[in-house]
């Protein structure tokens, strides 16, 4: 059903009744229907079972959505990304694009490096944020050493980076190292202004 969805074009919340059960059941799509509806008042019990999932069906497609909560301070971050990337033997750059009230929309792995190195350019960061329509980015990388003090790269990349989201009009809020059960916000450690 959901691939029909995709091709129609449009979200099955905004489908017509008929069409959400021609999709669901091609061949007796009528008759699900009528037993939906309670037309046919069945003593069978698959159509009992029938009632009971279309029922289901409308209540999850009624509820309203749950969205993530925004990120708040490096410790949400930290707390969110660290089981990601925090115990890997190489430098990971991750970027967490957010929208306009700074809740996560999707986390992009843009670079996995070496043992202490990583190699990340403002394009790898910002080509999923314009794809995404990111309204903001946070930077998040992991020191496998479990230092999260930054290196002399990780202020040059960040600087660049930054002047790059100030561009682009998606302005980096952060950037943060992970190490072991710690981490390093540039944000709320160096001079971030």
């Amino acid at each position: 059903m959901a691939e029909w969805a995709v091709r129609s074009g449009r979200p099955l919340e905004q489908e017509g009744e008929e069409a959400l059960f021609r999709a669901a059941f091609p061949a007796e799509w009528d008759a699900m229907r009528k037993a939906a509806r309670g037309e046919c008042p069945g003593t069978d019990p698959s159509s009992r079972r029938w009632e009971a999932l279309l029922e289901l069906a409308r209540r999850a497609l009624s509820a309203p959505r749950r969205r993530p909560v925004p990120l708040r301070s490096a410790c949400e971050v930290f707390e969110r990304c660290r089981y990601r990337v925090g115990d890997l033997h190489v430098e990971c750059f991750q970027v967490l694009l957010l929208d306009a009230k700074h809740r996560p929309v999707r986390e992009v792995r843009v670079s996995t490096g070496i043992l202490n190195g990583s190699l990340v350019h403002p394009r790898e960061v910002f080509a999923p944020a314009i794809a995404e329509r990111a309204a903001a980015v946070i930077l998040v990388h992991n020191h496998p050493s479990g230092d999260p003090t930054p290196s002399r790269e990780d202020r040059e990349i960040t600087g660049r980076i930054r002047t790059a989201g100030e561009i682009l009009g998606i302005p980096v809020l952060d950037h943060v190292i992970i190490g072991d059960c710690t981490f390093y916000s540039f944000r709320e450690e160096a001079d971030w202004g």
